[in-house]
């Protein structure tokens, strides 16, 4: 895999090509493994998703039409701080705009082609996508992005925290009662009361819940507000009378 790193070079002689490590990390980002640009830990302007694993990850192409006096090509090379690398056909690209981090696959065959058009699938992520590409289009044109479509609820952010936090706290050697006691309790909770605590069940629900997040669970947060793999298909209407 190959990373374009666009500069001046870049635009004189088209596409410059040099090495590039996505490499699989880090023992220190958890119990997952992501793929990432650089060598930083996982975060959510670095991490490289597929298009199949997150839909703000856009598609874009270049029509040979024109539609309207407004229809702008891009060229990839002009973009500031882009990351490209070459996979077969196609250039994942990772921009970290001011911001938002915005992800396209390009159908291109180089740095210096230009992209005027955004493939939207009609899936049960079409509304996702189409928030995606508007913000896309917003931020190339220096606007306030605005609030992104289906962002978690506060709520469920502070949850799924607590749900990670707890499990980190296992994986370092910590009991359920200690969990308790530090994520939970406001009082320290004795060994002999941890039986009958009114805690407990809790603290096992929480691990629960920890367990099926980093077993998977998180990809399902990369298609909310969407259920990922029970997304409806919508009805066609027969053209036959």
């Amino acid at each position: 895999m190959t990373l374009l790193s666009p500069n001046a070079a870049s635009l004189r002689r088209a596409a410059h090509m040099e090495n590039f490590s996505a490499r699989l990390t880090s023992p220190l980002a958890g119990v997952r493994d992501f793929r990432i640009t650089g060598d930083d830990l996982p975060l959510p302007e670095n991490i490289v998703w597929t298009e199949q694993a997150f839909p703000r990850v856009l598609r874009a192409t270049k029509m040979a039409a024109t539609v309207s006096s407004s229809h702008r090509t891009i060229q990839l090379s002009e973009l500031g701080n882009l990351q490209m690398w070459q996979q077969a056909k196609e250039l994942p690209v990772l921009w970290p705009a001011s911001e938002s981090a915005h992800r396209l696959i390009a159908e291109t065959d180089g740095a210096s082609a230009g992209i005027n058009a955004i493939v939207l699938p009609l899936d049960g992520a079409f509304e996702t996508r189409l928030d995606a590409a508007r913000r896309f289009w917003r931020a190339l044109s220096g606007r306030s992005l605005g609030p992104p479509f289906g962002a978690l609820p506060q709520q469920t952010k502070i949850r799924h925290i607590l749900n990670l936090r707890a499990h980190d706290g296992r994986r370092a050697g910590a009991t359920y009662r200690q969990i308790a006691e530090v994520l939970l309790s406001r009082e320290p909770i004795a060994p002999r009361d941890w039986r009958d605590h009114h805690l407990r069940h809790k603290a096992r629900a929480i691990m629960r819940r920890a367990d099926r997040l980093v077993a998977g669970g998180y990809r399902d947060l990369l298609f909310y507000p969407h259920s990922r793999g029970r997304i409806p298909t919508a009805d066609v209407p027969s053209s036959q009378g």
